[in-house]
């Protein structure tokens, strides 16, 4: 099929984020035997050696490009300014330019080509509601992507707490990606209780999720069954960089430890809250056939 096309474009972004990167890396291997003319391969990911060598069978080194820090470095500005123009939890600093020039300044000191980041830094700086408080942010950010994330898990209210364990576990491991509305069910499920659903424990609103672990997780948007149907909302983790936090050593040994997550465990609490969740709703109950149909 690609030969009878004139061209054929593969763009594969963020091979270091693949969870089943050996497989993918074999894959390329063996479309790189098929030597077409017509087809082309652009691949970003970060400097992993497991990946640099299986490139290095079949990519020259004239066609391996390494991002220039200063180019990134330009494109971190251009998306703080962005930021600090656009987001609405920030605007409110436009009006003083020497406020706005401070805050640039602070974060392209500190960001050391890490977008992931900025950003974070940027969420929690829109949090500030006086030059008080926004100043002593700016003199206290995070050094590392690693205590951002902690100081993010440690500022979650002991109220959420629970809540936000249950969204992050969910959020790491689950087989597909989950819509809002099924993530604020997800989180009334516990199987210590005789009955492990609370429907009382259910989010109201579905995207009280995104207030709950902050810069941690985000919204898209997904079509749902078919092309042509409604989109639904989908919750995420916000950066690969999450996952990888939070099921690292490194957590265990921060502050915010009770949120490290550990695979294997994860998985088999997945599957009994999915268990328990459907003997909850077994025999007959009193559903309209449309929540029943969400039930399933």
């Amino acid at each position: 099929m690609i030969q009878e096309l004139p061209h054929v474009y593969i763009l594969l972004d963020a091979l270091d984020e693949c969870d089943e990167r050996t497989k993918l890396m074999d894959m390329l291997e063996s479309i790189a035997t098929w030597q077409l003319q017509n087809l082309h391969v652009l691949l970003t990911s970060r400097r992993e050696r497991d990946i640099e060598s299986s490139l290095e069978v079949f990519v020259d080194g004239q066609n391996s490009i390494c991002l220039d820090s200063k180019l990134v470095d330009e494109d971190i500005q251009r998306y703080v300014r962005q930021r600090l123009s656009d987001d609405r939890s920030l605007k409110k600093w436009q009006k003083d330019p020497a406020v706005v020039q401070e805050i640039e300044n602070t974060l392209m000191k500190g960001a050391h080509g890490m977008f992931r980041w900025a950003a974070c830094q940027l969420d929690t700086l829109g949090k500030c509601r006086n030059r008080a408080t926004l100043r002593k942010s700016l003199a206290t950010l995070p050094p590392t992507l690693d205590k951002t994330y902690e100081r993010i898990l440690c500022a979650i209210s002991q109220e959420d707490s629970q809540y936000a364990i249950r969204i992050l576990q969910w959020l790491a491991f689950s087989a597909r990606p989950l819509s809002a509305d099924e993530v604020a069910e997800a989180i009334a499920i516990d199987i210590g209780r005789e009955s492990a659903f609370d429907s009382e424990e259910v989010l109201e609103d579905p995207l009280e999720a995104l207030n709950i672990c902050s810069s941690l997780v985000s919204l898209t948007t997904a079509q749902r069954d078919s092309p042509s149907g409604p989109t639904k909302k989908v919750l995420a983790l916000a950066h690969y960089s999450v996952k990888e936090y939070i099921v690292s050593d490194r957590i265990q040994q921060g502050l915010a430890a009770r949120y490290g997550i550990q695979e294997d465990f994860s998985q088999e609490i997945l599957a009994q809250k999915c268990l328990g969740y459907l003997l909850h709703f077994r025999g007959p109950r009193l559903l309209s056939e449309e929540t029943r149909q969400i039930r399933i």
